[in-house]
């Protein structure tokens, strides 16, 4: 891998282990967390922090391999289209497949996480229009006012 495919891996994951870690604190917050008992509030914590470790892993090595993938593929095939963001893609997948212990959801998500890729390049990777709001294409509001 060259150092640009090295620091797009690596922000990647770092900004995957956080976002998850994000998650793994709510996802503590709604499970049944131990409870605080006699000034003892050290088995709670121990759980959130092990659910903010587990989320935070997962959502890194989905992000991480979906780059690292990528860009390795760019390189190889010395094309930027489209087809790297698939491959990216169904290699991700494959970390919820491992994690779920289950060939079909590896597949399943892999082929999710390729057709997002895809939609996300063939879209410019733009959700809305160039105009925003503005731009014509959507009429403007009518505003009736009040009567008394």
């Amino acid at each position: 891998m060259s150092d640009d495919c090295t620091s797009k891996f690596a922000t990647s994951s770092a900004a995957g282990f956080g976002f998850g870690s994000l998650i793994g604190a709510l996802n503590a917050t709604w499970q049944d967390a131990p409870a605080v008992m006699r000034n003892q509030s050290w088995p709670a914590v121990t759980k959130t922090g092990g659910m903010m470790f587990s989320a935070g892993a997962m959502f890194a090595a989905v992000g991480g391999l979906y780059s690292g993938v990528s860009c390795v593929s760019e390189g190889i095939r010395g094309k930027a289209d489209f087809w790297n963001g698939v491959y990216g893609g169904l290699a991700a997948g494959q970390v919820i497949g491992i994690k779920g212990r289950s060939l079909g959801l590896g597949v399943g998500a892999g082929v999710a996480f390729a057709a997002a890729s895809a939609a996300a390049d063939a879209a410019g990777y733009k959700v809305r229009g160039e105009g925003g709001f503005d731009d014509g294409a959507t009429p403007p509001r009518i505003y009736f006012p009040y009567k008394n």
